[in-house]
């Protein structure tokens, strides 16, 4: 069996649970908007469906099916085109995810496009004439050339990988986030995975026949897209995840004999709460009593039982981005976390609500 062969069978044993998680995440955006405009959505399926064309026809061209034409390998150009293209648009988008400054985003973005660009133009101009024998000169060149070529994309991902790790452990692990800690290790063991594949591609320019390496190129940004399906479908799951061992402040010692709990709150190192600013919270917990026991530079306050019915305290935590999506100071990127408190009068209503508020940076 030729070795071309291998890679066509293993780039379609990959392109069937790829295509699925495509589909998923597809029919979760739908059921989320009830659209598909989603650049995210057009990326990952036009990725897909060029790798399957790519694939195809070249694996016919090494069997003989297709004949060597300036058409073919002009097509084939440019379906390369679109993959090298694609993909690490499709890892910038995750890293902007993270960034905050959205024009450094957009930047980043653009001079991927750019840089990769100019990579394909040259391959135009080198790897078709090599290719159509047009002269050992474009021969011997394109023999280097694809080499430089091969390795610009090595850096471009593996760098894009290395700063979205750095962007994961500083700006969010390192706030207090832990729990996408676990997207921080994935993370970390799949760029070994998905740079092996430039190193692979790399290494197969070696081999005899110098055509194919081409039909591993599909196998490559196939596993890679697969790759990309599933860091998207693990951020969703830990942006979804609301626990986060770090950010518990109810404590489970303190507990009074009729079973309700005496409120706990630590920070360590955490500055003095302000009252001037208050996220309405989501989760809502009474209380017959209400006693607040601090510990650092977290106040004290007592609540009189005889004047409510019942305490309703409410807890938020908040990440600034420091893009003005957040009320309250936005001075600072960080983590802020706001506590507070209202009597709940027989009538049901919620009467001197209080808030405090303090910045986790």
């Amino acid at each position: 069996m030729e070795l071309f062969s291998i890679f066509f069978g293993a780039f379609l044993g990959l392109f069937v649970p790829t295509s699925a998680k495509a589909m998923q995440q597809t029919l979760s955006i739908w059921r989320r908007t009830r659209s598909l405009r989603n650049a995210y959505l057009y990326m990952i399926w036009v990725e897909a469906t060029v790798n399957l064309i790519f694939a195809v026809a070249t694996y016919l061209y090494l069997c003989k099916v297709i004949r060597p034409s300036f058409a073919f390998y002009f097509g084939t150009a440019i379906l390369w085109a679109f993959q090298t293209q694609l993909l690490p648009q499709i890892i910038a988008n995750r890293v902007s995810l993270i960034m905050v400054d959205k024009k450094k985003a957009r930047l980043l973005k653009w001079v991927l496009f750019l840089l990769i660009s100019s990579v394909n133009i040259s391959v135009f101009c080198i790897w078709i004439p090599a290719h159509m024998g047009s002269g050992s000169t474009f021969v011997t060149l394109n023999l280097i050339w694809e080499r430089v070529e091969k390795t610009f994309f090595l850096v471009v991902d593996l760098g894009l990988n290395l700063y979205f790790l750095y962007l994961v452990r500083y700006r969010l692990i390192a706030n207090g986030l832990t729990k996408y800690m676990p997207l921080f290790k994935f993370n970390a063991a799949i760029v070994f995975v998905s740079t092996s594949m430039d190193i692979l591609l790399l290494g197969l320019l070696s081999l005899p026949n110098p055509y194919d390496y081409v039909q591993f190129a599909p196998v490559a940004y196939i596993i890679k897209l697969n790759i990309e399906l599933t860091m998207a479908i693990l951020i969703s799951k830990v942006v979804r995840n609301s626990s986060d061992r770090n950010d518990e402040w109810y404590s489970d010692e303190n507990r009074t004999p009729n079973g309700t709990h005496l409120t706990s709150r630590t920070a360590t190192g955490a500055p003095m709460p302000q009252r001037n600013s208050f996220f309405p919270g989501s989760g809502r917990k009474k209380t017959n009593t209400c006693e607040e026991t601090a510990s650092g530079h977290w106040p004290t306050y007592h609540c009189e039982q005889g004047q409510c019915k019942s305490i309703v305290t409410a807890v938020t935590t908040v990440a600034e981005s420091g893009d003005g999506s957040c009320k309250g100071d936005r001075s600072q990127e960080g983590i802020m976390k706001s506590v507070t408190m209202a009597v709940r009068t027989e009538d049901g209503k919620d009467k001197e609500e209080c808030s405090i508020t303090a910045r986790l940076t």
